[in-house]
């Protein structure tokens, strides 16, 4: 089978610069903020702040509230964007809810303190 037979199948795979990154979360942030009141802090950890992301890597952003009447699973459809260049996973947590991943998710803790305040 040549390259040109149209039994042939191929994939493109996309993968979005560290630049265009960094300002997609700039601009959300910004955006979050904006309509968010309830927002204490926000940091990006996780691959791309590493500098080691590739191609599937999403953007890890925790979101620190006031306060919600909303169980943690619930709260991330409140706060997630209409588009965004890569995948996004968000984690929405009270004051007491990150403390608490201390002794309950240790390493999950490690890794968001990791990340930059942004």
């Amino acid at each position: 089978m040549n390259a040109h037979d149209e039994s042939s199948i191929s994939a493109r795979v996309r993968y979005a610069e560290h630049e265009t990154i960094r300002k997609a979360v700039r601009d959300y942030v910004h955006d979050l903020r904006a309509g968010h009141p309830e927002i204490r802090s926000i940091r990006w950890f996780g691959s791309w702040v590493r500098g080691d992301a590739g191609v599937g890597s999403d953007v890890d952003l925790c979101i620190i509230v006031d306060r919600s009447d909303k169980p943690r699973r619930d709260r991330t459809m409140d706060f997630l964007p209409r588009v965004f260049p890569v995948g996004i996973d968000l984690f929405v947590y009270t004051p007491a809810e990150f403390d608490a991943l201390r002794t309950e998710h240790p390493s999950m803790r490690k890794a968001i303190d990791s990340g930059l305040e942004v």
